[in-house]
């Protein structure tokens, strides 16, 4: 998994980590989950919306699996197609839905998930060959 390992794919690694395993998290634990992500206690404190929260996180990690299995088999492209896309529509959609309750997550979350659609449309993982 790791013979083509670069300094240049940390980044990414951390990102697919941080999906893969971060989205584990509603499982165990939805209210804890809802409150780091920015949802006020009203929300988090509601047990109808844990199921939302844990079905909506199994995809994000789905997502970091997709990105670890491309990273795996050397498919670097494919792992900055999934950075841009997923690092530019989340952040977006995350800020928006936190906009109003947590403006401080929210920018956080549209900062960083520009930032990583950034690293993915430049191609910062493929790199120059």
């Amino acid at each position: 998994m790791f013979e083509h390992f670069k300094l240049r794919h940390i980044p990414p690694l951390f990102v697919g980590c941080s999906m893969a395993f971060g989205g584990l998290w509603p499982i165990f634990n939805p209210k804890a989950a809802m409150l780091e992500f920015g949802f006020p206690a009203y929300i988090a404190n509601s047990s109808p919306a844990y199921p939302v929260m844990v079905s909506q996180s199994v995809r994000t990690s789905v997502l970091g699996l997709v990105m670890l299995t491309f990273y795996s088999r050397g498919k670097l492209t494919e792992v900055d197609t999934v950075m841009a896309i997923t690092g530019i529509y989340v952040g977006i959609m995350d800020s928006y839905v936190l906009r109003v309750d947590s403006p401080g997550k929210a920018v956080f979350r549209l900062v960083s998930g520009l930032l990583i659609g950034a690293w993915g449309l430049a191609g910062l993982t493929t790199g120059y060959r």
